[in-house]
């Protein structure tokens, strides 16, 4: 064979094969033999028939064909193997000559990744400390969300109806709850349902400026008209509902009801009943805790994310179209669940932002090819740096979870049991590698400093706490909850129709704009968390796998293929970065998604190691795969 090798922008090669005499005759020797098993021939048995005669039937073509169907496989697959490529997508090929054959093949492999001088980039440490205003501003909050509503008290008294001095009732004002009545018209005709008896909290509640201070005007019992022409609103207002764009529309409200918050008094009682903590310093003291782990996990991630960014500044990675095009696919069928759990679909979404699924596509394709371009960083670091995960490891993790063995324990051996399975040794691999990945990066970004200053640090376990956290796996270091993990007591849930794009980042804030309903969805920033999460591990590697030269497979040259290479003939093996999440999240570290599948199978639930492996592999999006698992 003879072969020469150009490189292409996007990871693209362009393969110029050529089969020596010698390989295309054998190759027409076995054509012929296989042509003369399949042909009927006057006079000979199958198989029988002479070549020549066969020939003279059929023509060269006939043997021609099958040899080059036969000879391009084989010559494709070891020019592959012998240049170490890994095709990403589907090979063109054209024919450069007939006998001997020769042919071009133009094909999109995995790309090489040059990490550069990764190991100059120098990053500050995050400062982590928390002072006491941020707990003041939470237990704030939770005063607030926890207090009565009451009547306010009156402005003096003011002559009523009937002539009888009536207590004044004042106007509202921020923080108040108010409950109104709202009608919008168009031209005499209804713009959308009439709204009764909506409750609002001004300064807390999503309402539109110009509504909100014609409510702060009114008394209980008021009404006030008032007509807005939206074409006045500059194009970028966000406020202003593409729905309502360039019309004119007549408001009515009324003020039916207004309360205010009776602030209850910050001590111990109101500790006990919302914390159940014996007195408020202890509760300040949780509190306190609990923003500080969270402000430390935070400010790790922003720096991982800093230093990954800035090593991918210098590197070089030149990535295939088609392994963004799966990135792309994985990103938006991710966003199709995140809508589904909101009870939205993709098409509402698209016809409520004017905008075609290859729009959305296109939107979100740049985010897409960034994680996937940190991915193949991260897996390239970490060969240099040596990374890997042994068996060994795992071993002595697992034993890290199960605990010191005792007679007092006899779910013991049933956590070993559970935890040696390969659903969760394949759990342990993912977290072991992301932390020794972020460690090594923060090392060598900081020096040595490390990623946080003054951050929070475990508190050394007690033997009751000790006993407690054999139950259930530990959480994969650096794991914490939110900085405003504290919110979570003021029961303020989020509105899952606020927008499409919060529903997919899984938070919300604030109420619907009653007056501009329907509410349009915003444009969804890529999705950070997971792209390709509804993968199983299963699936993901099966594409790592395919991704060379079987027939049938994709990077297949056989005419009836659509699109693969055989796992025997992989050099570089690939893993599923292709369903990579956000490298700079994966690296992050914060596994909620793996603790969370931990914790749901605790020894004393009834389930099995076997029950578990046949629900597939776990979902490792916010993870980075181990490249050398």
């Amino acid at each position: 064979m003879k072969l020469s090798v150009e490189r292409l922008p996007e990871s693209q090669v362009q393969l110029d094969i050529a089969a020596d005499e010698d390989e295309f005759a054998r190759a027409m020797d076995r054509a012929a033999r296989k042509v003369a098993g399949q042909v009927n021939v006057p006079g000979f048995r199958p198989g029988k028939a002479p070549r020549a005669m066969i020939e003279r039937l059929y023509g060269r073509g006939i043997f021609l064909e099958e040899a080059h169907k036969d000879l391009m496989e084989d010559l494709y697959r070891r020019a592959l193997k012998q240049e170490e490529m890994v095709p990403v997508g589907d090979p063109h090929v054209d024919i450069v000559a007939v006998e001997p054959l020769a042919f071009r093949v133009t094909v999109p492999v995995y790309p090489t990744v040059d990490p550069g001088p990764y190991r100059d980039v120098r990053v500050e440490p995050a400062e982590a400390g928390i002072d006491e205003a941020a707990v003041n501003e939470v237990l704030e909050r939770m005063r607030r969300s926890q207090s009565p509503w009451v009547d306010p008290p009156s402005e003096g008294m003011e002559l009523g109806p009937d002539k009888v001095l009536v207590p004044k009732q004042r106007t509202p004002r921020e923080g108040d709850q108010v409950t109104i009545d709202l009608r919008v018209m168009e031209r005499d005709q209804p713009f959308q349902e009439p709204v009764e008896d909506a409750v609002f909290v001004l300064g807390e509640s999503n309402l539109f400026d110009r509504l909100r201070e014609e409510i702060e005007q009114l008394r209980v019992g008021e009404t006030a008209r008032f007509t807005i022409a939206f074409a006045a609103f500059a194009e970028d207002d966000e406020t202003v509902n593409p729905e309502i764009r360039g019309r004119t529309l007549d408001y009515t409200v009324t003020l039916k009801g207004l309360k205010e918050r009776d602030l209850l008094p910050l001590d111990d009682d109101f500790a006990q009943t919302v914390a159940e903590t014996e007195t408020l310093e202890q509760l300040r003291r949780d509190l306190r805790d609990d923003l500080h782990q969270g402000k430390t996990t935070e400010a790790r991630t922003a720096v991982v994310n800093r230093i990954i960014n800035a090593m991918a500044e210098t590197a070089t990675i030149d990535l295939p179209a088609p392994m963004i095009d799966e990135a792309v696919d994985d990103d938006l069928q991710t966003f199709r669940q995140q809508l589904a759990q909101n009870r939205r679909t993709l098409e509402e979404y698209l016809r409520l932002n004017n905008q075609t699924e290859e729009e959305l596509r296109a939107e979100l394709r740049p985010d897409a090819a960034r994680r996937l371009r940190n991915s193949l960083l991260l897996r390239a670091i970490a060969e240099r740096e040596a990374i890997t995960v042994e068996d060994a490891d795992l071993d002595a993790e697992i034993e890290r979870l199960v605990g010191p063995a005792t007679g007092d324990d006899p779910n013991a051996d049933r956590r070993r049991e559970l935890y040696g399975s390969d659903y969760f040794r394949r759990i342990l691999r993912n977290d072991l590698f992301e932390r020794r990945i972020t460690e090594r990066l923060i090392e060598i970004a900081t020096e040595g400093r490390g990623a946080v200053l003054n951050g929070w640090v475990e508190p050394e376990p007690t033997p009751e706490s000790n006993a407690e956290a054999t139950t259930e796996p530990a959480a994969a270091a650096g794991g914490a909850p939110d900085a405003d993990a504290a919110d979570a007591v003021t029961d303020e849930e989020p509105d899952p129709t606020v927008t499409v794009a919060e529903a997919h980042a899984g938070e919300g804030e604030g109420d619907d704009h009653p007056a501009q309903a329907p509410e349009a969805a915003q444009a969804p920033a890529a999705p950070d968390a997971a792209p390709g999460g509804t993968d199983t591990g299963a699936d993901a590697l099966h594409r790592a796998l395919t991704l060379g030269t079987m027939s049938g497979q994709p990077g297949d040259l056989a005419a009836t293929a659509p699109a693969g290479v055989g796992a025997e003939d992989v050099a570089v093996q690939v893993a599923d970065v292709v369903a990579e999440p956000d490298a700079a999240q994966a690296a992050a570290v914060g596994h909620a998604r793996e603790n969370a599948a931990v914790a749901a199978a605790a020894p004393d639930e009834a389930i099995t190691p076997e029950e578990l492996e046949a629900q597939g592999p776990p979902d490792t999006a916010g993870s980075l795969p181990n490249p050398s698992y």
